[in-house]
């Protein structure tokens, strides 16, 4: 089962894992636009290199 936070945990590793699990969930459902719009905004603050 999934472990779901309900506030911040001082387990960092554990949140970083649910954070990652939540943006992947959301990204699946997003349009190509809306990818493409997402992909070159992260380009553009220089977190995708």
């Amino acid at each position: 089962m999934t472990k779901v936070f309900t506030h911040f945990s001082s387990d960092a590793d554990s949140r970083r894992d649910e954070l990652i699990r939540t943006i992947e969930h959301s990204v699946e459902h997003l349009t190509l636009a809306e990818l493409e719009a997402l992909y070159y905004d992260l380009v553009s603050k220089d977190y995708i290199r």
